[in-house]
């Protein structure tokens, strides 16, 4: 009886053709059998991803996204469609977990907990938490310049500053200083402008995207600094990828690598030449 249930069972399975096989199916399997690359970008991380005055997406890790689409098409050797969504920090590793999206490349700090998860290309970008301040605040607020009395006084005065949740500024960094008033803003752009009224003392986020937000917003450099000027953490930025993707991350990482890609960082952030003129660790830019 029970081997006749057993056969029963097995027979069935096969008669529906349940998709046993599809479990397996890698990235790139996918992608040549749909002939279509899904990836993520956001809209808020410039220079590495943001939208220009035509609502077109820009930045360099669009860019580094489609390099990868060339020469997946070369690799290939057919035309592959780039599907290009936009992504935030609450889903932007769900997307790739669940297998909604490839790839997801823009402004993701490498770290073990976010490992257990998903997989990550090798770094692409080296940056690190800063605070940026009002210039004339600069002096005060410096913790590598102030004295021990007067960072007493700066303690004692309940310093606020603004952050996002969801990033390693908030997973991190705040639980470092857990004496000041630490308060959420919607966006690195929200907090620039509250950080012009006023309204907080600092934000804290990458330097490169507090760079990348004046940047983009074409404000006065001279009306803030960045402190300190070695960043407070070391960021390293990777793809987000599906875990257990050797094949797809052995092909992501080979471009980024690449020649191609050399070219393409100084297209963007070469100091005396690239659209975002940029040279680590600075406290500002001039692009």
């Amino acid at each position: 009886m029970n081997k006749k249930l057993a056969v029963s069972l097995l027979s069935l399975l096969f008669s529906v053709n349940f998709p046993l096989a599809g479990w397996a199916e890698t990235v790139l399997e996918k992608v040549n059998r749909t002939g279509v690359l899904t990836a993520g970008v956001r809209t808020d991380v410039a220079p590495f991803g943001y939208t220009d005055k035509n609502n077109a997406l820009q930045g360099y890790s669009v860019d580094l996204i489609k390099l990868i689409q060339q020469r997946l098409e070369k690799q290939l050797n057919k035309p592959i469609k780039l599907e290009l969504k936009t992504v935030d920090l609450k889903n932007r590793f769900n997307q790739v977990e669940t297998g909604k999206l490839d790839i997801v490349c823009e402004a993701t700090s490498i770290t073990p907990e976010r490992e257990q998860n998903v997989d990550f290309s090798v770094p692409y970008f080296t940056t690190g938490i800063q605070l940026l301040v009002r210039e004339a605040d600069g002096e005060r607020l410096d913790p590598t310049k102030a004295s021990e009395t007067q960072l007493e006084a700066v303690k004692e005065s309940n310093i606020t500053v603004g952050f996002l949740l969801g990033t390693t500024t908030d997973d991190e960094f705040r639980p470092i200083y857990p004496e000041a008033k630490w308060q959420v803003v919607g966006s690195r752009a929200d907090g620039i402008r509250r950080l012009r009224a006023a309204e907080i003392d600092l934000m804290a986020s990458d330097g490169i995207l507090l760079l990348g937000e004046l940047w983009k917003q074409q404000l006065d450099f001279k009306e803030f600094r960045l402190l300190p000027e070695q960043p407070l953490t070391f960021e390293d930025y990777g793809c987000i990828l599906p875990k257990n993707s050797s094949q797809w991350g052995t092909m992501v990482n080979q471009t980024i690598t690449s020649e191609d890609n050399t070219q393409l960082w100084n297209k963007w952030f070469d100091a005396k030449t690239g659209r975002f003129p940029y040279q680590r660790f600075q406290t500002s830019v001039k692009p």
